[in-house]
């Protein structure tokens, strides 16, 4: 994700994307370990080791690319929902940094636990990772952030989120 790149006028939480923005990597492979484990929750629930979920296990990275874009539109729904966390005093000791670390993987985990049982997200990451990416995979990014905004009720037009309410 680019620092200057503003999903809303008040997204100016500087500090906050930095912290989103070095934590990307290893919250996507959280967000694949996810996917494996509410796929197995839904369609294996007996935890069977078959051909097919030993190849998904091995071949689950390949979906990273499908969650980079839509990691960063998580980060700007938490920046857009919490965008009056950047002048509070911190109490605890911790920088602004860890605080803002801290409650973003806590939002994040909770987030991920939740769009990872979405058939609409869960499919077309499986799909990508057992085809060794060869599908279309700007159709399965579109149709994951579909999902996601869904799930948020938002929308998105010409890169600034809206509530689709409003």
């Amino acid at each position: 994700m680019l620092i200057e790149e503003k999903y809303f006028p008040q997204d100016k939480n500087y500090l906050l994307k930095s912290v989103q923005a070095f934590s990307k990597e290893s919250l996507i492979n959280d967000w694949l370990q996810q996917i494996l484990i509410s796929y197995n929750l839904q369609h294996n629930p007996m935890g069977l080791e078959d051909d097919f979920i030993i190849e998904l296990k091995e071949k689950i990275s390949f979906s990273k690319e499908l969650l980079e874009d839509n990691y960063d539109i998580l980060a700007a729904i938490y920046r857009h929902d919490h965008a009056d966390n950047q002048l509070e005093i911190m109490w605890d000791g911790r920088s602004h940094m860890e605080a803002y670390d801290a409650d973003w993987k806590e939002m994040y985990a909770q987030w991920v636990e939740k769009l990872s049982l979405i058939k609409d997200i869960q499919r077309p990451i499986v799909k990508f990772a057992v085809s060794e990416g060869g599908v279309n995979h700007t159709f399965l990014k579109q149709s994951i952030r579909r999902a996601i905004l869904s799930h948020f009720d938002l929308r998105i037009r010409s890169q600034k989120l809206y509530r689709a309410s409003a």
